[in-house]
C-alpha cells in the first residue's frame, strides 16, 4: 500500500520492476523472475479522500506487464478535469520506443 498526498488533484506513482517480482512466488534467478511478469495482469486500486468532506471515492484498473516498451502521449482533445462519478475519457498516441 502506497500512501500520497495529491498536489492539484494528481499523483505520480512509480513502482520498479524489482518492486513488482518481490510480490510474485520465488523462483530461481532473477531473469527468471522478470520472465515471470511478462503477461501478468496487475490491479491497480485506488482509495481518494477528499479532506473538505471525507467523501471516499474508490476506483480500480488493471495493467498487463509486456517487454516491449511502449509510449504514451495524451492528445490535446483529452479532458484535463472531469466530475466525480463519471466516466472519463483519454485520447492518447502509442509509439512503439527502440
Amino acid at each position: 500500500m502506497i500512501l500520497l498526498q495529491l498536489q492539484d488533484g494528481k499523483a505520480d506513482i512509480v513502482v520498479t520492476a524489482d518492486e513488482l517480482v518481490s510480490l510474485l512466488p520465488p523462483r530461481v534467478g532473477y531473469a527468471n523472475m522478470l520472465r515471470h511478469l511478462e503477461n501478468r495482469v496487475i490491479v491497480v486500486a485506488a482509495d481518494v479522500m477528499e479532506a473538505a468532506t471525507g467523501t471516499v471515492l474508490s476506483g480500480n484498473s488493471t495493467v498487463r506487464c509486456t517487454s516491449i516498451k511502449y509510449v504514451l502521449n495524451y492528445l490535446e482533445i483529452t479532458p484535463t478535469n472531469f466530475k466525480p462519478g463519471l466516466t472519463v475519457s483519454a485520447y492518447v498516441r502509442m509509439t512503439v520506443n527502440c
